[in-house]
C-alpha cells in the first residue's frame, strides 16, 4: 500500500518525511486538496529502479532480436526437423 501524504504535511515536517523516504525506499504520494499531485522517492531508490528498468528493458530487446532472428531463419527456409535437430544438439554436446 503506498504512502499517502498532503503536500502542507511535507511542507511543515520536510526533514521527518525525508527520513521516512529514505528509511523505507519506498515512493510516497503527495496529495493537494484529497487529489493526487505528486510523487517523491529517496534519489538512491530511485536510481536503484532506473537502474534495474533499463537492465529488464536490455534482457527484453535480446530476447526480441534473438526471435527475430529465428523468424528470419523460418522465412529464409533455414530449417530442420525436430528429430534432426535434436540429433546435431546431441552431436554438439557430446552426447550421442
Amino acid at each position: 500500500m503506498p504512502v499517502v501524504k498532503s503536500l502542507s504535511e511535507f511542507n511543515r515536517n520536510q526533514s521527518a518525511v525525508i527520513k521516512e523516504l529514505h528509511e523505507t525506499r519506498q515512493p510516497m504520494y503527495l496529495t493537494r486538496n484529497g487529489s493526487a499531485a505528486l510523487v517523491v522517492m529517496d534519489a538512491e531508490a530511485f536510481d536503484r529502479e532506473i537502474s534495474y528498468r533499463a537492465s529488464a528493458c536490455a534482457n527484453e530487446m535480446r530476447v526480441y532480436n534473438s526471435l527475430m532472428r529465428g523468424y528470419a531463419d523460418v522465412i529464409d527456409g533455414n530449417v530442420v526437423n525436430a528429430a534432426t535437430a535434436e540429433q546435431q544438439i546431441l552431436a554438439a554436446k557430446g552426447w550421442a
